[in-house]
């Protein structure tokens, strides 16, 4: 069977709701997100590095709800840096976007506490040197991006696994 073929199966199977077809187009999808994903966490790893100063770090509520377990956890942070003489303001932690709800927000706090914060309020900050409004606090850790790969490959693995043994 060719790859034209083949593909064209798995659509079919997945809109008659059959489980090849739905783990073959989730598990392809996970290759993709998860594989741009590597690959921008790789490219953070090089970025430059400046003296910033920290106005806020914390964990952010969100979402309209009084019942913890359907409350939403996001890291927060905001910052100022120079680059080139040109001032600029961060928000983002680190290139992992981290959503959890109550009972994970540890996961959160575990983020957060990563950020290096001097007496001075002064941080590290990671910058794209190309585009010096995009920064982090935080760079991309090798077992970060070893996670992200796995994550990519385990589902199309598992299906190969499950199909075509």
């Amino acid at each position: 069977m060719d790859a034209l073929n083949y593909l064209q199966k798995t659509i079919d199977l997945a809109s008659e709701g059959e489980l090849q077809g739905i783990w073959f187009w989730a598990s392809l999808y996970m290759l993709v997100v998860c594989s741009f994903s590597t690959y921008f966490q790789i490219r953070t790893r090089f970025w430059a590095s400046t003296q910033g100063k920290l106005h806020k770090l914390g964990i952010e509520t969100f979402g309209n709800t009084n019942e913890l377990s359907q409350q939403q956890y996001q890291g927060k942070a905001l910052y100022s840096y120079t680059v080139n003489g040109e001032i600029y303001q961060g928000k983002r932690i680190s290139p992992w976007v981290i959503v959890t709800n109550y009972n994970a927000r540890a996961l959160l706090a575990k983020q957060t506490s990563g950020v290096h914060v001097t007496s001075q309020n002064e941080v590290t900050v990671f910058y794209n040197p190309k585009k010096p409004e995009k920064s982090f606090l935080l760079k991309a850790n090798k077992l970060g991006i070893v996670v992200t790969l796995a994550t990519a490959i385990a589902p199309l693995l598992s299906y190969l696994a499950r199909f075509h043994t």
